[in-house]
């Protein structure tokens, strides 16, 4: 980093000092001039599970005693965390931590992250979600699953309206999300749970799986949001889940390209899944 940047950031961190911001931009700054430190990338959508591994391998700290510590009732109680673990709040960075951090210290660290670069954007939408009866926990939880659905960046505010139309739309019944990603996460988080989780290789979701209603992650079988967030969700998922687009769209799936096709009726849906088959089929 040169020097006329470290010290404008400095500067800036400053006149922050006393906002959750400024101290987050302050330890970071701290961490950057620190050889020793340890630089982890987290990368949206990775799960609490994926960033024990991460720094566990970076020797940031044990992989279990991490996964403890997202779940510590006393801490997540200090930083206003809802629910019973940190899923979904511990934000998608570049990090410095020093080798053998404190689990804590590296949970309060991603999560004061996340409430630094969220708060102006749950504040500007505050209203229109109490509005909609939405929470910013709610939104969240629906931005995780955005993450893990949507590909492309623009794609993310289309997908979440899907998924809010499946949820309140009178014409689409039962209100259920319908998502992979959710039943995987169970299958990770709780997988005593499910009797359909015992074959699980971490990749392949089978139709045992999604008709398991023994799974609450499984939102096949399940109304509404599931338990609480399965992913770190980034910005762009977290403003689509808040700022869904308005559309009359119910379906998507992939069509190529890392894009989507997305449909108003399950007939429509059906014409795009046998073409989606067909290209795939036709892939050397």
């Amino acid at each position: 980093m040169g020097l006329a940047l470290a010290g404008a950031l400095l500067v800036g961190a400053v006149g922050l000092a006393w906002t959750g911001a400024g101290r987050a931009v302050l330890r970071s700054l701290r961490a950057l001039f620190d050889e020793d430190a340890a630089r982890v990338t987290i990368p949206e959508g990775f799960s609490r599970f994926e960033i024990a591994d991460r720094l566990a391998a970076r020797g940031v700290c044990p992989r279990e005693a991490f996964l403890a510590a997202t779940t510590d009732a006393a801490l997540l109680g200090e930083l206003g965390v809802p629910g019973p673990s940190a899923e979904g709040y511990l934000f998608p960075d570049t990090y410095a931590f020093a080798p053998g951090s404190a689990p804590a210290t590296v949970v309060r660290r991603m999560v004061e992250t996340f409430q630094a670069r969220t708060r102006a954007l749950f504040a500007a939408h505050g209203d229109a979600l109490t509005a909609r009866g939405v929470s910013a926990h709610d939104a969240l939880v629906l931005a995780s699953v955005v993450e893990k659905e949507a590909v492309v960046a623009d794609e993310q505010p289309v997908i979440a309206g899907v998924f809010w139309n499946r949820l309140r739309r009178a014409e689409f019944t039962p209100h259920r999300l319908q998502a992979d990603p959710t039943v995987s996460y169970g299958c990770r988080a709780a997988p005593e749970s499910a009797p359909s989780c015992a074959r699980f290789d971490g990749r392949r979701i089978t139709r045992t799986m999604t008709n398991d209603p023994a799974n609450p992650y499984n939102t096949y079988r399940h109304d509404g949001l599931p338990p609480g967030p399965i992913s770190s969700p980034g910005l762009g998922a977290i403003t689509a889940a808040v700022a869904p687009a308005a559309h009359d769209f119910f379906y998507f799936v992939a069509r190529g390209g890392r894009r989507h096709t997305f449909s108003r009726t399950l007939a429509e849906h059906d014409t795009a899944v046998g073409a989606w088959h067909e290209l795939r089929d036709k892939a050397p």
